[in-house]
């Protein structure tokens, strides 16, 4: 597996551009991911359930929270894989460093598919073609920002797809969290 993982790194990596260069550069920057946001607020919550605002800002915290530090202290700080930068040469790195030791799994690729997951699941099933759209593009999105990761030279691809299943895992588990909790609340405010 080491082997595969390693030439498809290679492969992503020595493939670049100047256009994929920046843009991958971009999507991998934390303002991007804030423009992201705002625009999904913008275009979900804020249009379809105002008064949740706050509850959807509580998840994307916690799916923040949870995926980074899954990642990390679970993942990271146990399996010690070493990041290709560090491991191997002839490592291409854009506009980056190679950052800590260790990257299995993808914290970014965590991150953002958890954000992904969590927001077609509370917004997916909507009948509004609209909404259907914007799974996609989130989707979309998540896939990039992961596919950033070894072209910038800072994980293997395994990192990557083991950073998205543990997004994926954490975005529908603060999804039903919150849907009990809103369960929960509707009960209590009609027991009164």
């Amino acid at each position: 597996m080491q082997s595969i993982d390693t030439q498809l790194f290679f492969w992503i990596n020595s493939h670049h551009c100047v256009v994929a260069d920046w843009a991958l550069w971009t999507a991998s920057q934390a303002w991007s991911w804030a423009i992201v946001l705002l625009i999904v607020l913008a275009c979900t919550t804020l249009r379809k359930e105002p008064q949740n605002w706050w509850l959807v800002l509580v998840g994307i915290g916690l799916c923040f929270l949870l995926s980074d530090r899954i990642s990390v202290m679970s993942f990271k700080e146990v399996a010690c894989r070493l990041r290709p930068c560090h491991a191997l040469e002839d490592v291409r790195m854009f506009r980056t460093t190679c950052g800590g030791l260790y990257g299995f799994v993808s914290s970014h690729a965590a991150n953002v598919f958890a954000l992904a997951t969590f927001f077609s699941m509370r917004y997916g099933k909507r009948d509004s073609k609209a909404m259907k759209t914007l799974v996609v593009l989130l989707f979309l999105w998540a896939i990039i920002v992961g596919y950033s990761r070894p072209y910038l030279g800072k994980h293997y691809p395994g990192d990557v797809l083991c950073g998205a299943i543990l997004g994926i895992g954490v975005g529908a588990l603060i999804h039903f969290m919150l849907r009990k909790f809103e369960q929960w609340k509707a009960k209590k405010n009609c027991n009164k």
